[in-house]
């Protein structure tokens, strides 16, 4: 299954800071749900797992970031990932484009991700609208955590964010759903399969 996803947030910070901070993974990895540095392998590729809970299935992913076009004049940078679910139920991939805009005192994240999910892993989210729900979740989540690790400045720790519930996941994706269909907006999600 393949989805491209758009999300944005603000953070709380000057576009120095926030550019500073998200370029250095070893630094924003505890701010991302469930995800664990576990090797820096050069400057720009990272392996490690990331956990993911979607109802009763608990996934365990391990994979590997790569940065690549990082450009400091026009704050945007790309990431490509893999990885495999370490009970072999499948896999994903992602080329992730992200840009930051000032916004007056604060910074826009912009995110544009094209997901591919593979095997039993891609059933799970029963479609792109859960999947891209999932992925809205995460961006709120891993936002709170970056604004937290930006404000505390060094002092932060380099404990992991828990990972993402199923349950909470479950029931952000049903409200999002019906919002949609009430708003004519259902069945206008740009995926393919």
């Amino acid at each position: 299954m393949a989805v491209h996803i758009d999300t944005s947030f603000v953070v709380k910070a000057p576009l120095a800071d926030a550019w500073a901070l998200l370029t250095d993974i070893p630094r924003i990895a505890p701010c991302m749900p469930g995800a664990e540095l576990t090797e820096v392998a050069d400057a720009d590729i990272y392996r490690g797992v990331v956990r993911v809970k979607i109802g009763p299935v608990a996934l365990v992913f391990q994979g590997e970031a790569r940065m690549q076009e990082v450009d400091a004049t026009t704050h945007s940078a790309r990431m490509a990932t893999r990885a495999t679910d370490t009970k072999g139920r499948g896999g994903a991939q992602s080329d992730i484009r992200f840009t930051l805009e000032t916004q007056g005192d604060a910074t826009l994240v912009k995110i544009g991700t094209d997901l591919t999910l593979t095997g039993a892993v891609a059933q799970y989210g029963r479609g792109a609208g859960l999947i891209k729900e999932v992925a809205n979740q995460f961006a709120q989540q891993f936002a709170a955590n970056l604004e937290k690790r930006i404000l505390a400045g060094d002092a932060a720790t380099n404990e992991p964010a828990k990972p993402l519930s199923g349950i909470g996941l479950a029931v952000n994706a049903s409200k999002a759903a019906v919002g949609r269909m009430f708003s004519g907006k259902e069945g206008k999600e740009d995926d393919s399969k």
